[in-house]
C-alpha cells in the first residue's frame, strides 16, 4: 500500500521525514553536548558550550514533541480515540516502538524540568543535562521503530538516520 491519495499516510510520511532531519540535527547537537557535560561544574563554560546546550535542550524538546505527534498521528490511522496521550502510548507499546509508556513519561518530565528549571545550579544543570543526553538515544530508537512500524503497515519508507 502507498500513500498517494491517502492523505492522512501521506501527512504520517511528511512527519517521519522530518523527525528523521530533527534526529540528524539533535544527533549533532548531542555529539557537542557529550563533550561539554562532564566540565559542568569543573570549569567555567564558554559561550559556544552554553550555546550548544541551549540548541541540545530546545532540539531534544522539539524531537520528543514531534515525535509524540507523530505516533498520535499513527493511532488515528489504526482508528483509536485519541484524546487522552495514554491510549496513544498504550498503542505504542503494543507496537514495540516504545519499551513502555513510563519510560516515555520520564522522558517527558525531564523534557518538562530542563525548560522550566533552567538554571545557573550548576549540579543540577549538568543533572538535567545528563538525563537529556542519555534519553537522546532512546527516543531516536523509539523513532526508529515507529518509522518501521510505518513501514511494515503502511508502506512508507522516509528517510530515517539520525
Amino acid at each position: 500500500m502507498t500513500d498517494a491519495g491517502k492523505p492522512h499516510l501521506a501527512l504520517i510520511r511528511d512527519r517521519l521525514d522530518y523527525l528523521s532531519r530533527m534526529a540528524s540535527y539533535l544527533a549533532y547537537s548531542l555529539s557537542k553536548v557529550v563533550v561539554i557535560v562532564p566540565r559542568i561544574g569543573v570549569q567555567e563554560l564558554s559561550a559556544d558550550d552554553h550555546e550548544s546546550l541551549a540548541a541540545f535542550r530546545v532540539r531534544f524538546s522539539d524531537y520528543q514533541e514531534h515525535l509524540g505527534k507523530t505516533m498520535r498521528a499513527v493511532a488515528i490511522e489504526e482508528a483509536l480515540e485519541v484524546d487522552r496521550f495514554g491510549t496513544v502510548l498504550a498503542l505504542m507499546e503494543r507496537l514495540r516502538v516504545l519499551d513502555s509508556s513510563e519510560q516515555w513519561r520520564a522522558i517527558r518530565d525531564l523534557r518538562n524540568a530542563v525548560n522550566h528549571e533552567y538554571e545557573d545550579d550548576v549540579a543540577r544543570l549538568a543533572e538535567f543535562f545528563l538525563g537529556l543526553s542519555q534519553a537522546a538515544p532512546v527516543l531516536m530508537a523509539m523513532h526508529m521503530r515507529l518509522a518501521e512500524f510505518c513501514r511494515q503497515a503502511y508502506g512508507i519508507s522516509a528517510p530515517t538516520t539520525a
